[in-house]
């Protein structure tokens, strides 16, 4: 998703990275320029020579659950620029290298809970527009019938589940 809100602002270099290949297959399908399959710190190198030997203007961190994703964001975002850190952690992470981000001047923009005022109405207006497609997210459909079973494949990953839909039967209207 962040792919597609980043293209739609404008941006012109996209580089998305994961670990598992099916997610940097998904970030390319969705409008990521380049992608790298591996951890953000073994990909120094890779981001340099995309970015002809530079470091990233934006980082956008979406894992939350390790310190580090964070540190790799620190690592591969250029010196006076942003993380956009969006990853929740389920509790305090030890061994986060602030000082790091501090050296560099780093600005850091959290978020948890989005201004729906501001931005609801530009993200209907993108679909509205046809802007944004976030069907290829959408890995798994259940019923809701089905539910246990959608929240095991989510949680374990299961078939390469990015996004799994659960489908509530349409109320009756007498």
């Amino acid at each position: 998703m962040f792919v597609t809100g980043l293209r739609n602002m404008g941006a012109r270099k996209i580089i998305g990275i994961d670990p598992i290949p099916e997610r940097t297959e998904l970030a390319k399908t969705m409008g990521a320029t380049d992608v790298i399959t591996g951890k953000g710190i073994d990909s120094e190198a890779q981001v340099k020579d995309i970015l002809d030997g530079d470091l990233a203007d934006v980082t956008v961190e979406a894992v939350g659950h390790k310190a580090q994703a964070f540190n790799d964001a620190v690592l591969l975002t250029k010196e006076h620029s942003d993380i956009l850190y969006f990853g929740v952690p389920p509790w305090p992470l030890d061994n986060v290298h602030l000082r790091d981000a501090m050296l560099k001047n780093l600005r850091i923009n959290t978020s948890l809970h989005p201004d729906f005022e501001r931005t609801f109405p530009l993200a209907m207006q993108w679909i509205a527009e046809g802007r944004v497609d976030l069907s290829p997210l959408l890995t798994h459909r259940f019923l809701l019938s089905q539910i246990q079973e959608a929240f095991d494949v989510f949680r374990d990953r299961r078939e390469g589940a990015i996004k799994v839909l659960v489908e509530f039967p349409a109320l009756k209207q007498s």
